[in-house]
């Protein structure tokens, strides 16, 4: 059974305790109470990895944790905060998720926020920018369903909904995964990247999609359909730099799950002109299952060319006879070539499983990023997870890379 599981999904680092270092905050949707898999969250501190604050889940198998995002000050402490997503939360009998912000200074809970019935309320969350003018980045909140789903633009002070989004006919599991692009309709805000990875195409097979809309209006900007009916294509969704040179961010559309029983199939990324919407890049995984393009992150520049690079996780890759260790690609935005490879530790690390940008500890600039091993094992426990940062360096003309691992268990 899960023991933990650290690291599904999580945001950036932010300061939280004032000491202008960066710190880490993570979930463990799966951690024990008693009987009940409650799920925890943390956040540790970006200097000495020590805990700073934990929370543990309060509501029996909801999911707590499963999305942890730290956020610009909302309570007018001076500091960040966060905010975590219990999707799977029921109250009254009824599955609707909940979305918490809390403060790590005080531990205190600063707002709360229920789903609708029947829908997985924060199932996935991107920053949305400040949509009400008051200097706080809102949210998009994925809230899918098997017969329909929608996201909700929650206001970063209160938790507030201001807005919701989804696509005039029923989509199965819209908002799967979200994602925060370009402004695209000269409005000032950025737009909404929006996944759908159980949507069927006219002729009823289920191949998959993912949407943009406009984050002011809602209006559809682009829409992208799948053509295989086990791709899982919109499974993910993410926003990366601007690889056409138009001078807006493009956009990545994945599915990992291509055949997720026989392991047919490694996965495929495929990134689009957030402009045109033309397909720009297709990438394909280099292993039968190992579920290529399960996260897409932008990178920063790691050649030197002037252009982000993209950094793709395969969680599922396997070296030798160790299955499931897991590894990430570093690929050129301008010419897709591979530029690094990182492994895994063992069997069942699930190496790559999420991975974010973060900021390069030792203050000279250097892209670095926070990848989660999702099971890796820890003191004989199977499970567990573990989240490691890496350093990333250039050196005559290839990239290398200084691995920490931080002392989250």
């Amino acid at each position: 059974m899960p023991l933990g599981e650290l690291g599904f999904r999580f945001g950036e680092p932010l300061d939280v305790d004032g000491d202008g270092k960066a710190d880490i905050a993570a979930g463990a949707r799966f951690t024990l109470q008693g009987r009940a898999q409650n799920g925890s969250a943390t956040v540790w501190s970006g200097a000495n990895g020590m805990p700073i604050r934990t929370w543990q889940g309060e509501l029996p198998d909801a999911l707590f944790g499963h999305w942890v995002m730290p956020v610009t000050d909302l309570d007018h402490d001076g500091l960040s905060d966060v905010v975590i997503a219990a999707p799977l939360a029921r109250f009254d009998g009824e599955m609707r998720g909940i979305l918490v912000a809390r403060s790590p200074k005080s531990g205190n809970e600063i707002w709360a926020r229920r789903g609708r019935a029947n829908e997985s309320f924060g199932w996935d969350l991107a920053l949305a920018g400040d949509h009400d003018g008051d200097g706080r980045s809102e949210l998009f909140v994925g809230a899918p369903s098997s017969d329909a789903g929608r996201v909700a633009l929650v206001r970063g002070s209160d938790g507030t909904e201001l807005r919701t989004y989804g696509p005039t006919e029923n989509v199965g599991n819209f908002g799967w995964f979200v994602a925060l692009t370009a402004d695209l309709d000269g409005d000032g805000r950025g737009e909404l990247v929006a996944g759908a990875p159980y949507e069927s195409n006219a002729g009823g097979k289920n191949v998959g999609g993912a949407w943009v809309m406009s984050s002011g209006s809602g209006k559809v900007l682009h829409h992208w359909e799948g053509n295989d009916p086990l791709s899982a294509f919109g499974e993910v969704v993410a926003a990366v730099g601007d690889l056409d040179a138009d001078g807006k961010g493009d956009i990545v559309v994945a599915g990992s799950r291509t055949n997720d029983h026989e392991r047919a199939a490694p996965g495929d990324v495929r990134i689009f002109s957030s402009a045109t919407g033309k397909e720009l890049r297709h990438w394909t995984g280099t292993q039968p299952g190992e579920l290529f393009g399960r996260m897409v992150a932008s990178a920063g520049d790691l050649d030197g060319d002037g252009t982000e690079d993209v950094a793709i996780g395969a969680p599922w890759h396997r070296r030798g006879k160790a299955d499931k260790t897991g590894r990430m690609e570093l690929r050129s935005g301008r010419n897709g070539k591979v530029l690094a490879e990182l492994f895994g530790d063992e069997a069942d690390c699930w190496f790559g499983w999420h991975i974010r940008r973060a900021p390069d500890p030792d203050g000279h600039g250097r892209p670095a990023l926070l990848i989660s091993s999702l099971r890796h094992p820890v003191g004989g426990k199977l499970g567990v997870g573990v989240l490691d940062l890496y350093v990333l360096r250039r050196a005559q003309g290839t990239t290398t890379r200084a691995r920490r691992r931080s002392d989250i268990k």
